[in-house]
């Protein structure tokens, strides 16, 4: 048998890996399941487990620095994510393990295969050393995301939207300094963009930095008041995570 720990801030995402688990992979068995790295830390140094499925994007810490709590680590790890940029690169460029949420069960089946097969610690430790450099480099390369306009093409920090608002087939970013630049790229494709970079969708026409939220208000349904007095409206479907990625950031 395989002992993991689980680690994934999403209770529902947590609950479908264990039940995949169950289902599909009975060489595993589930010693904890963890909702915030603090606990996911505490599960391992307690467990000492073979195995750990580890979130990448999680409030207060990342699933990287868990790891950081474990510098001669002496298990394996599968990293899940929600989002295909940049990190993939990496993952690949050093050979680790990692699953794209959803999770589908046939490349669950095949990670925990390859994990079997590992002869594990030593090569872990040199993948993550590697990964994390790769990490870095191409963090670097994307810290400016490309914007096509009518004019040409603008080069963007993440950190300087403070949001972005659709209409139709367009999309409205609104800057620090308080410029506005509009592209012709729907909501969902910036969403992708600037996802890894903090900003969350509240509203099906509001995509918001939370770095740059000022605070809640609970009148008229529900707005956020961005760092820019700007106010963006929470849709009534959202409210509920929104409040939860708010009290976490």
């Amino acid at each position: 048998m395989i002992k993991a720990v689980l680690i994934d801030d999403e209770k529902n995402a947590l609950e479908m890996l264990e039940w995949q688990l169950q289902n599909y992979c009975p060489q595993v068995h589930i010693a904890a399941l963890c909702q915030h790295a603090d606990e996911g830390i505490a599960a391992i140094q307690k467990q000492a487990p073979q195995l750990v499925f580890l979130d990448i994007e999680m409030p207060r810490k990342s699933g990287f620095e868990v790891l950081l709590y474990f510098p001669d680590p002496l298990f394996d790890v599968i990293f899940t994510t929600a989002y295909d940029q940049f990190a993939i690169k990496a993952f690949r460029f050093a050979a680790l393990d990692y699953l794209l949420k959803p999770i589908e069960a046939q490349e669950l089946v095949a990670a925990v295969q390859r994990c079997e097969k590992k002869q594990h610690a030593v090569q872990f430790k040199d993948q993550l050393e590697l990964f994390l450099q790769q990490y870095k480099q191409l963090a670097l390369v994307q810290a400016t995301l490309p914007l096509a306009t009518q004019e040409g093409i603008v080069f963007v920090r993440p950190e300087t939207v403070v949001r972005c608002e659709s209409f139709s087939n367009y999309t409205s970013f609104y800057f620090t300094g308080g410029a506005k630049l509009v592209v012709s790229k729907t909501l969902k494709e910036i969403e992708d963009m600037l996802h890894p970079h903090g900003f969350l969708r509240v509203h099906h026409s509001h995509l918001i930095n939370l770095r740059q939220v000022s605070r809640y208000v609970k009148a008229d349904g529900g707005y956020i008041k961005m760092s820019d007095c700007s106010q963006v409206p929470v849709s009534r479907q959202r409210k509920e995570f929104v409040l939860d990625r708010l009290m976490k950031k």
